[in-house]
């Protein structure tokens, strides 16, 4: 910034640079015109030189020079009036540099009439008056022009070498001795006036750059102070720092607005007695919050240690107060509005270990109840039991009415196992329609009384709305430590005995035994054989004919899936297949059935057709069975009329709707259907009117008492008397003796499945003509 100033100061008067320091410029061109009192009495007595040597000599020059002198003056007298009625502040470069030239041409014309007056008093008169005038007015000039035009070095150096040449000239050209002398040491006066210019031109200089360092420093002061008020004042928390004495230094808005400050108290200087005075008054905070508060803001001067202090409002808020030490001896309080916070992390802590829709612990909240359990079970020997709690029929429900009843169920059910139990009990809902439930020192008639009370209260009606639902409870009971010595062990056999109560017939409970486990251990072996089965191909189908009762021929074939096991023999179905659909194996196992058979039946060569039977399960894959049927029968060339599907009840109770999209896709691509195990289940005669079966299976279980019981004998009759009227065929199953036969046939029955006609057996111990037609 110097340089370029002193760029100005010496003219500038060619191309600045892009680093040109115009408003410096403006600024030393304006410092020229800044004394229009100087230049009148300067003017003045420039005037009166040359006049006062006329009037001493007698010379007509020197009148002449007066005149000269005025008219100059009065141009530069007229130039400072003009620039100083302007405003200058937006002059560019080339107004500053004709306002530049008009002064230093006029300052120059002045110096230099002047100069030319004194050489001509000192070398063409005689007269000491003008000697001593002329010598002692140039001096003076010069002197005034160092002093005022500093800002300008080299307007100074020209006016002085004007003033003084002509003077130090003239002195030397004299007659007298001693003005050689003094005119020889008016060179050095130019020079010293010269250098003092330089010197007070480079005060000016650092002047100016001091002065516009210290605005620019406080400039930066004033944002800096504005940018802290602002950040101070947008904090999210409150803020206020204490000096030693404890009095208020800085607070920002959100510390007035936490605790309802006027301006008046968060004045710097206000001591903390008056805050805590006004906190108390108004009821903000209680008297013992603001002396613990002011306890640790004393504490923390001594022992220079942050500490944290929490405090709820009279108002609700909960506030977290962080006090810190700070310079010389003061202190920070940084105060946090945590009520949302606190209540988010209450929330976040409520859902971590509760469940959201009963209220219950939940999974993990039973896991630290449990391991606690233990922990006492160590430390005093206080048994306690574990109670698993499934409902029954649950699913239907949630599939049938919905997921919002289904949640409607699982809350009133918390609430009815919630008032079977006591205080001290812990009941969690282990996911799902599952529940558990710790009894602490609870003997075995307690724990019976309090899972049959639970039964009892799950067996009542569920009024939902316009909904009247049914669900029950299956209880499996394990004791620690007797059942368990481990949480895992004993939630394991806890889950056996349910296992147990629901084959039992379920809404009952059951209390774990050993043999359980053993029985478990077994069917567990199963499972993982039957899959090593399914991997390796080992399952097989079996066949067992259908036949027409009036002609005795083989009409359908019904597939049955037999294993066996390389070290247990031959494993009945009903024991695998239950295991294959718990386990989730069924559908693959259905579906290689359904291509299997067709495949036989494909080498069988005849009309004689095959009947496979269908899971529910596999129903659930809607899209998957559509597609193994039609690929099966692709791949086999198998005409579709010739596969039946046999399906059970248990089916159609789950969702009538996708199945009966199923059984539709299905029907017309040919393929037929059977409703199997007829009087097994709920055995609704709605079904075969609602459902497009071909063909009705009556279950055995009524063939073994038609001749004895009247009952099946009137179920048989009248389920062929609808049938036929729905256009359906009607086959009865176990027939193993011809009087049974008989019986069924008389009854209606157009078709008969049994050991009478045939036992099933594998594809390769009969010819594919083999039993068309059985005497």
């Amino acid at each position: 910034m110097a340089e370029a100033l002193r760029r100005s100061a010496d003219g500038g008067l060619s191309d600045p640079g892009k680093d040109f320091d115009l408003p410096g410029y403006r600024l030393l061109v304006s410092s020229l015109f800044s004394s229009p009192a100087s230049i009148v009495p300067g003017g003045i007595a420039g005037i009166l030189t040359p006049f006062l040597c006329w009037l001493s000599s007698d010379k007509h020059l020197f009148l002449n020079l007066t005149v000269l002198v005025a008219l100059i003056v009065s141009l530069r007298l007229m130039t400072v009036i003009s620039y100083r009625r302007q405003d200058h502040s937006e002059d560019g470069l080339r107004e500053t540099r004709r306002w530049d030239r008009e002064y230093f041409f006029g300052a120059t014309a002045f110096s230099a009439v002047l100069g030319y007056s004194c050489y001509a008093a000192l070398a063409l008169t005689d007269d000491a008056a003008a000697h001593i005038t002329s010598v002692a007015s140039t001096i003076a000039l010069a002197s005034g022009y160092v002093s005022r035009n500093a800002g300008r070095p080299k307007f100074v150096a020209v006016q002085i070498l004007t003033f003084c040449i002509p003077m130090a000239v003239g002195l030397i050209q004299a007659h007298n001795v001693y003005y050689q002398y003094i005119g020889y040491f008016a060179f050095l006066y130019v020079a010293a006036n010269i250098a003092i210019t330089n010197s007070l031109h480079r005060n000016l200089l650092a002047l100016s750059d001091a002065t516009k360092q210290s605005k620019a420093l406080a400039s930066a002061l004033h944002s800096q102070n504005l940018t802290l008020d602002a950040a101070l004042n947008t904090m999210i928390h409150g803020l206020a720092m204490f000096d030693r004495d404890l009095k208020l230094a800085v607070s920002n808005a959100p510390y007035r607005a936490l605790y309802g400050i006027p301006e008046t108290l968060a004045l710097p200087g206000t001591p903390l007695t008056a805050i805590a005075r006004f906190l108390i008054e108004r009821q903000i905070i209680d008297a013992e919050q603001v002396r613990d508060v002011r306890g640790a803001l004393v504490a923390v001067q001594d022992m220079q240690q942050t500490m944290t202090r929490e405090l709820q409002t009279r108002g609700g808020r909960v506030l977290v107060i962080t006090i810190a030490p700070a310079a010389e001896g003061g202190v920070l309080m940084l105060t946090e509005d945590a009520t949302d916070r606190k209540a988010t992390e209450a929330r976040i802590e409520q859902m971590a270990r509760f469940d959201e829709l009963t209220g219950l612990a939940n999974r993990f909240e039973f896991n630290n109840h449990i391991t606690e359990a233990f922990g006492r079970l160590e430390r005093t020997g206080e048994a306690f039991a574990l109670l698993y709690v499934d409902l029954d029929g649950f699913k239907q429900v949630n599939d049938n009415l919905g997921h919002d009843i289904g949640d409607r169920v699982l809350s009133e059910t918390a609430s009815r196992l919630k008032s079977s139990i006591r205080g001290g009990d812990l009941l969690a809902r282990f996911g799902g329609d599952e529940f558990l439930l710790i009894l602490p020192s609870a003997s075995h008639a307690v724990v019976t009384s309090i899972a049959q009370r639970m039964i009892d209260a799950m067996s009542k009606v569920f009024h939902l709305d316009t909904k009247t639902v049914y669900v029950t409870a299956s209880v499996g009971i394990a004791m620690a430590p007797h059942d368990g010595a481990t949480p895992v062990d004993l939630l394991r056999h806890a889950d056996t005995a349910l296992y147990k109560a629901k084959a039992a017939g379920r809404n009952t409970l059951t209390f774990f035994n050993p043999a359980m486990a053993e029985e478990m251990l077994d069917r567990h072996e199963i499972e993982v054989d039957l899959r090593k089965a399914c991997d390796e191909g080992a399952l097989e189908l079996y066949y067992q004919p259908i036949i027409d009762l009036k002609t005795h021929a083989i009409v359908t074939r019904e597939a049955l899936m037999r294993w066996h096991h390389p070290t247990r023999g031959m494993i009945p179905p009903g024991v695998f297949i239950p295991i294959a659909e718990q386990s989730g194996l069924i559908a693959a196992m259905g579906n290689w059935a359904i291509r299997q058979a067709c495949k036989d039946a494909a080498q069988w060569g005849n009309e004689i057709g095959v009947s496979v039977n269908i899971s529910p399960l596999q129903f659930r894959e809607p899209r998957r069975i559509v597609e193994t049927v039609k690929d099966a029968l692709i791949t086999s060339h198998l005409g579709s009329h010739r596969l039946t599907l046999e399906v059970t009840e248990s089916l159609l109770i789950e969702d009538n709707k996708s199945t009966l999209a199923v059984i539709d896709e299905l029907r017309a691509l040919g393929v037929r259907f059977a409703l199997d195990d007829f009087g097994t289940g709920y055995s609704s005669l709605a079904y075969l009117s609602t459902y497009p079966f071909a063909q009705v299976k009556i279950d055995q279980s009524f063939t073994r008492n038609v001749h004895t019981n009247e009952a099946s004998k009137a179920i048989i009759e009248a389920v062929c008397q609808l049938a036929r009227r729905l256009s359906m065929n009607v086959v009865v199953e176990g027939i193993e003796t011809e009087q049974q036969r008989i019986a069924v046939q008389l009854l209606g029955a157009q078709r008969a499945q049994g050991y009478l006609f045939g036992r099933p057996e594998p594809l390769s111990t009969f010819s594919p003509d083999k039993g068309r037609k059985i005497a």
